[in-house]
């Protein structure tokens, strides 16, 4: 409030400049820009430098490392600002060897690492371990290869998950990962998101392992179908605040499992993709709960959702925003009336 009042006194004079805003405003306002824009900022003047300098500046400053950035950006990642660097994106990316010593050597503090559309080394997982405070880690989209000659993304890797003491997020790619790194995830105590749904053939019991030890953490999960069963789906229904459940694919699963799911009071978000579901137990299913929190729902794919499924969503879920019929087979029937349907709704609606 002192320096607000500072700031109105200020105000009123013609000569007032940026400069003479106090420290704590211009922080506020470099902690809102991007990276190469902090970096200008900083050859301003000394006292801008100094305020660049502030660890609370870089919170939310995201480097992003493209094919085109990548030289300029290898020049720029100085000590003096660089060991201050907490969220880093590689994003369409071929050439991780290149800035690899830069990240190790300058980037010590690394909190956010996010690889995305991008081919890196598998070496990668070996440098994991120089960023132990690592809260936020994905590779979403992305293709690890064994060297530079070898493209083929096949691979099963270990990720050093014991390193990782502090990773809240975890989003994985479509690559395997080894027995051992699969239930050192374990020892993650603070992981609260985990997206799997790129990898297939998950072990089942590694599954039950990680959602009993989740069973009163675990906010969100992405997952692929082939593994999950009854058995999975009621552990699933024990991580009582889970308010993201996306499963890509429920071709294996049953009627009984959506009977599970009604335990899911705080879901935000949810994901039936694919789903053999019959038309009286989905019809169950949303007539018989209510989901208040509930703002996006798929049911993509799902061959017996009906228009009066529709009607029982539109009851039992009275705050979305989202919800996707996608290639659902009763959008294409002949009596299918779309208008209703979008009137019904009033939402963005996914239908083709």
């Amino acid at each position: 409030m002192v320096h607000l009042k500072m700031l109105s006194t200020q105000l009123s004079s013609d000569t007032l400049t940026i400069n003479d805003l106090p420290n704590e405003i211009l922080i506020y306002i470099f902690s809102m820009i991007d990276f190469e824009s902090l970096l200008a900022v900083a050859k301003v003047c000394s006292r801008w430098q100094q305020l660049c300098l502030t660890p609370c500046v870089w919170d939310n400053t995201r480097l992003v490392v493209c094919m085109k950035n990548y030289v300029s950006i290898s020049e720029s990642i100085v000590p003096f600002v660089a060991k201050y660097l907490k969220n880093v994106k590689l994003q369409y990316f071929k050439l991780y060897s290149q800035v690899r010593t830069s990240l190790i050597s300058y980037c010590p503090n690394l909190t956010h690492l996010e690889i995305s559309i991008s081919q890196v080394d598998s070496c990668i997982f070996e440098d994991l371990g120089h960023w132990p405070n690592l809260k936020f880690l994905s590779f979403r989209n992305s293709l690890i290869v064994q060297n530079s000659q070898n493209a083929n993304g096949n691979f099963v890797y270990h990720l050093p998950f014991e390193k990782l003491k502090y990773l809240e997020t975890l989003i994985l790619s479509n690559f395997a990962l080894t027995h051992s790194s699969l239930y050192s995830m374990l020892q993650c105590t603070n992981l609260v998101s985990i997206n799997m749904e790129k990898m297939k053939n998950i072990p089942a019991n590694f599954l039950e392992s990680l959602l009993r030890t989740k069973q009163s953490t675990l906010r969100a999960l992405y997952i692929y179908g082939d593994t999950l069963n009854d058995d999975i789906m009621r552990h699933v229904s024990n991580c009582r605040v889970l308010e993201v459940l996306h499963i890509m694919t429920c071709k294996i699963l049953f009627d009984s499992s959506l009977l599970h799911l009604h335990r899911l009071k705080n879901l935000q978000s949810l994901k039936l993709r694919h789903g053999y579901f019959s038309t009286s137990a989905l019809l169950a299913y949303f007539s018989n709960n209510t989901f208040q929190h509930l703002t996006y729902l798929s049911l993509s794919r799902c061959l017996h959702v009906t228009m009066q499924v529709a009607k029982a969503v539109r009851t039992s879920a009275p705050n979305l925003k989202e919800l996707s019929f996608y290639l659902c087979p009763f959008i294409i029937a002949p009596d299918f009336k779309r208008a209703e349907l979008e009137r019904m709704f009033k939402i963005q609606l996914l239908l083709d």
